[in-house]
């Protein structure tokens, strides 16, 4: 065979096996590069970049299917028996943004680091695939093809409006759904008072601030004296604070429960002016944002050493009230400089890719460990398996802390609160509080 055809048939060969890798790689779930170096011959080279270029306009003009992650396509491991496919469904922001970009690479190092191991999971590794699922119609129909592909867990970022249909299709039924927030949602099953099979969070619910004010407030005097001021007209705030009195209680302190119908702001000052004069100094207000303050006001008036906590988040209109305290299920994470270092770090190994959202880049890298640890754990490769292993899942990292899952609640058996304190026009760390997951009421 003359030279000139021995390098003709080696070109082609060569353009072949690239033409190969470009289909194999231009699908959104493959984690390496296109190697175009393996086509060593000018045409081979132009005929791939060409194809790739092609393959990529393809996939980002397929409105809906196709964008941060195309659930229903072909995942080469999936399809060839090596990998098993868990969705991830955006946040609000979309996956174009800082926090979805995060959200990708931190569950991409949870992949990866289980993706190196010789025998990963039983031979097996962990796909996401990151859907683009924004319409709850469009819901009945993705959850038939993720049930079809095998999919045994998913992992939301989505706000209430996906959230809460999914919970009620995946609840008894499957696949495992992990909220990534979960404060507001209702995962227990109120007739039987255990959660649902399927579902879990990783946050504590929304009036788990009821027990951190308890803890917060009775430890703010040594008398352990605090009186607990709400507006009865309210039923989600007048609930919290009816808990705060009984945790108040439950724990040795002397609680003076001050529910009332008011109208008006100033309908509360002769009520705190007679709780100081019964020598109570700390007060816990499941009020709104205005209320507070004007409570704040008149305490300061009456006895600058009156403390005020606040039921609510960090609002603006509060910084002018010097001393006044809350706690915040965030801010621990948001202030933890060496965890978000360590995520920037693992990312940056791995991807060369710095994420703009540390702090939910922590999150998702938790709850990627938690669903890779329960495939991992369970006897067996299905649906029920998976959801007890999710149920009792342990060593799960989330910064400095290292969560375990309560079976009774399928949330975190604990999780800390900070404290913040109102300086300077600033919330400033004042210490932590834990809750246990067990204690708090949905």
């Amino acid at each position: 065979m003359r030279k000139d055809d021995t390098d003709k048939n080696s070109c082609q060969f060569e353009k072949g096996e690239a033409l190969k890798q470009v289909w194999r790689t231009a699908g959104p779930y493959r984690k390496q590069p296109i190697d175009r170096e393996s086509a060593s011959c000018p045409i081979s080279r132009i005929v791939a970049l060409a194809i790739a270029v092609i393959a990529a306009a393809i996939i980002a003009a397929r409105a809906g299917e196709v964008r941060a992650a195309d659930e229903d396509a072909p995942l080469l491991g999936v399809r060839e028996g090596w990998a098993w496919p868990a969705v991830v469904i955006q946040p609000a922001e979309g996956w174009e943004s800082d926090t979805g970009v995060s959200i990708k690479y931190a569950m991409r190092a949870a992949e990866r680091e289980i993706s190196v191991q010789r025998d990963a999971i039983k031979g097996r590794e962990i796909t996401f695939m990151f859907s683009d699922l924004s319409d709850a119609g469009e819901l009945p129909r993705r959850l038939a093809t993720w049930r079809a592909m095998k999919v045994y867990v998913i992992v939301s970022f989505a706000g209430d409006e996906i959230n809460r249909p999914l919970m009620e299709l995946c609840g008894s039924g499957g696949p495992s759904l992990l909220l990534a927030g979960g404060e507001e949602a209702k995962i227990r099953d109120p007739e039987t008072g255990h959660p649902y099979q399927y579902l879990f969070a990783l946050d504590l619910p929304y009036y788990a601030r009821a027990n951190a004010l308890a803890s917060a407030a009775a430890a703010e005097r040594p008398e352990r004296r605090v009186a607990v001021i709400t507006d009865i007209l309210s039923e989600k705030l007048a609930r919290g604070a009816e808990l705060n009195v009984g945790f108040l209680r439950s724990g040795g302190a002397d609680a003076l429960d001050l529910s009332l119908a008011a109208y008006r702001q100033d309908q509360f000052t002769p009520q705190v002016n007679d709780a100081i004069k019964g020598g109570y100094r700390v007060f816990t207000s499941w009020l709104d944002a205005m209320a507070t303050l004007s409570i704040w006001q008149s305490s300061a008036r009456r006895d600058p050493l009156v403390s005020v906590f606040y039921s609510g988040d960090r609002q603006k209109i509060l910084l002018d009230a010097a001393g006044m305290a809350l706690v915040d299920k965030d801010v621990l994470l948001e202030r933890n400089e060496r965890g978000k270092r360590d995520i920037i770090l693992k990312i940056r190994d791995y991807f060369d890719r710095i994420p703009g959202d540390p702090v939910t880049a922590a999150k998702a890298y938790a709850l990627g460990r938690w669903a890779i640890g329960a495939y991992a754990s369970a006897a067996a490769a299905a649906g029920a398996d998976i959801a007890s292993e999710l149920g009792r899942a342990k060593d799960i990292p989330l910064m400095d802390e290292t969560l375990s899952i309560d079976p009774r609640t399928h949330r975190p058996r604990s999780r800390k609160f900070g404290v913040l304190r109102v300086a300077d026009r600033n919330y400033e760390s004042s210490g932590s509080v834990e809750v246990f997951s067990a204690d708090a009421v949905e």
